[in-house]
């Protein structure tokens, strides 16, 4: 989904109360758009979307080492795909107004993907049927097999508790 992981960062740190709410601000810099074609069995991947998130903390006068680990296990935990795709590690920019207070500037590399699920009432119209925005729910087996010879123990069924 576009542009979650900028606001699930953004959520993950105002919930941290680093700052007044007004003191922090994020936004999406630096757009592209990756056009894709991938069936995803029960709906289409379209395209790629890859963005800088920055997010931008006034007169912060925490501790450092405090955000920036509220970054990275964040990054982590909810974007374990950015090493696969070779994204680059966090930008920081600090402006020292005094001893104790900064202005922190946090620019992250982000690609999510954008995919569609057949919607009748949907606003998308591609390949002579609607289409939503929304995650494409995967089937999950209640019971598997390798093979067809239920003499061998490989090739019994395995169901499902």
């Amino acid at each position: 989904m576009a542009l979650e992981k900028l606001k699930g960062i953004t959520a993950h740190l105002l919930d941290a109360n680093l700052v007044a709410a007004e003191q922090l601000d994020s936004w999406m810099e630096n757009g592209q758009l990756e056009t894709a074609s991938k069936s995803l069995g029960n709906g289409l991947r379209v395209c790629r979307q890859s963005y800088d998130a920055v997010i931008q903390i006034e007169r912060y006068a925490g501790d450092p080492a405090l955000l920036f680990a509220l970054v990275t296990t964040w990054l982590m935990e909810h974007d374990s795909e950015r090493v696969d795709l070779e994204l680059p590690e966090p930008d920081v920019d600090i402006d020292v107004i005094d001893e104790r207070v900064a202005d922190v500037e946090i620019t992250i590399r982000f690609t999510e993907d954008v995919d569609l699920v057949e919607d009748g009432s949907g606003p998308i119209s591609y390949r002579g049927k609607r289409w939503a925005v929304a995650p494409v729910p995967v089937d999950e087996p209640d019971q598997v097999a390798v093979g067809d010879n239920k003499a061998l123990p490989t090739d019994a069924p395995y169901v499902r508790d």
